[in-house]
């Protein structure tokens, strides 16, 4: 056991090293205090547009949003203020964590096509787990939700920035029949992608509960009112269901798993799944590039009518 230990520490300073801890710092402070204000209910519009403003970079993209066809038709927005105004902060705090958290990728570098699909899939997650919240009235904050399951698979994504050759290895090991757990401990040293993305988190001082809901096989609420397991089956669920659409599984499979806790219906699930292939792609190109490798939509659109021809049936 104590050696089985040495060799994951060995292999988390390895990772550490590759990512150069001299630059987390910088990552540890900017995204975290756009966190730290989307987690808190108290949290205000001028509070939020402060940081904002701190970025130019998040400013600027912010701004682009809100002033896509999407979200907002008439005069120009050219203010972080007016922006909140038109969208309410709820969209901006996503905004603002969607946004820094892919900027802050892309400047790692790391291979394009991979880094894009693993953000798209992210960031369809926690649109996805939010929506799931408002429609069958899950009692968990639907910001919360929204970014617990954006950060679900942070190990995933870090592999896919600094360990591209490797992580491809691991995709064609389970597109083979093998399982990913197995695949990612024999490449990381017994080290599984929740595991290297809940130290990558802890070292970030990401809160608590994000950490938890990075868990692959959290334990299943015991009531509607244990508000941390139903976050962790939420993030779990609405990322393995993005996943089962994007592979072309049957994603009802999946659902089995969590109908205890999730009563949900396929054909509209689904239907807001597809939503979402209308509407990411304004949050950067970098998603839409994602989104098209990942030929997101029309793997949805197949899906939706298989289901709904079985439910004509």
């Amino acid at each position: 056991m104590e050696q089985d230990t040495s060799v994951k520490n060995q292999k988390l300073t390895e990772i550490f090293a590759k990512m150069n801890l001299s630059e987390l710092p910088a990552i540890s402070g900017h995204v975290n205090e756009v966190l730290k204000i989307t987690l808190n209910n108290r949290a205000t519009v001028n509070e939020l547009s402060t940081v904002i403003l701190k970025d130019y970079s998040l400013t600027n993209k912010v701004l682009q949003v809100a002033n896509s066809a999407y979200y907002i038709s008439g005069a120009r927005i050219s203010t972080i203020d007016r922006a909140v105004a038109a969208l309410g902060l709820d969209v901006i705090r996503e905004l603002a964590v969607s946004i820094s958290l892919i900027e802050e990728f892309l400047r790692s570098g790391g291979e394009k096509d991979g880094l894009s699909k693993q953000m798209a899939i992210s960031l369809l997650s926690a649109n996805l787990s939010k929506l799931l919240v408002q429609k069958y009235k899950i009692p968990v904050s639907p910001e919360e939700a929204y970014i617990c399951s954006l950060l679900h698979d942070l190990g995933r994504i870090i592999m896919t920035i600094y360990f591209p050759d490797v992580y491809r290895r691991i995709e064609t090991g389970t597109t083979s029949g093998s399982s990913e757990d197995a695949m990612c401990r024999l490449m990381f040293k017994q080290l599984t992608f929740h595991e290297i993305g809940a130290e990558i988190a802890r070292f970030w001082n990401f809160s608590d509960t994000i950490i938890a809901c990075m868990d692959p096989s959290p334990p299943e609420a015991e009531s509607l009112v244990d508000e941390l397991h139903l976050l962790q089956n939420l993030s779990v669920f609405s990322n393995l269901f993005i996943r089962a659409v994007c592979d072309k599984k049957p994603p009802h499979i999946m659902a089995r798993r969590f109908k205890n806790l999730f009563p949900i219906k396929m054909i509209p699930v689904l239907e807001m799944c597809l939503s979402l292939a209308d509407t990411m792609g304004s949050v950067s190109g970098v998603i839409r590039y994602g989104l098209t490798k990942l030929k997101y939509r029309s793997k949805c659109i197949a899906t939706t009518h298989k289901y709904q021809k079985k439910s004509a049936a």
